[in-house]
């Protein structure tokens, strides 16, 4: 049977993200959390306390002050799926979700649909040899954050 391991990218409400963690954990899953180091350190410690008792939770310890949009949010992930590695070595799936974010499906429906089929669901390109970019420069992608960047660079600002 598939063991999925949630990892949860979260920055508020604990008492949801507790909710949350309980709810996903409770079918035998497991759930590994990265709670933003933005925010408040007695939050951090609430869902820490609370999720104590359940062995197929685990915290992130090595938390990352989290911009939207920006590599620190990456960063935040990979710790976390490391964290989800190490505490959860027989996980099968790994599902990335947000502190705003609960499956609509229930997890006896997950547990069928990903055990009948032996699948990757992660979609990769070569990003030279694929045509996905449509338009724009497709080096600049690689080179500048943003398009503000680029266009600067372009026009020598």
């Amino acid at each position: 049977m598939p063991k999925i391991a949630y990892l949860l990218l979260c920055h508020e409400d604990p008492d949801a993200i507790i909710e949350q963690a309980r709810y996903l954990t409770k079918s035998g899953n497991y759930i590994a959390i990265h709670f933003d180091r933005r925010s408040p350190t007695t939050a951090y410690r609430k869902i820490r306390n609370a999720l104590a008792d359940i062995p197929n939770a685990a915290l992130c310890r090595k938390r990352v002050k989290c911009a939207w949009g920006g590599w620190s949010l990456v960063q935040a992930t990979l710790n976390m799926l490391r964290t989800g590695l190490a505490v959860f070595p027989d996980a099968t799936h790994f599902y990335l979700i947000s502190g705003s974010c609960m499956p609509i499906k229930p997890a006896a429906y997950a547990h069928d649909f990903l055990g009948r089929r032996n699948v990757d669901y992660i979609e990769s390109f070569d990003y030279f040899t694929s045509t996905w970019i449509k338009q724009g420069q497709r080096e600049d992608r690689l080179i500048y954050l943003s398009f503000f960047q680029s266009t600067q660079a372009i026009m020598g600002i």
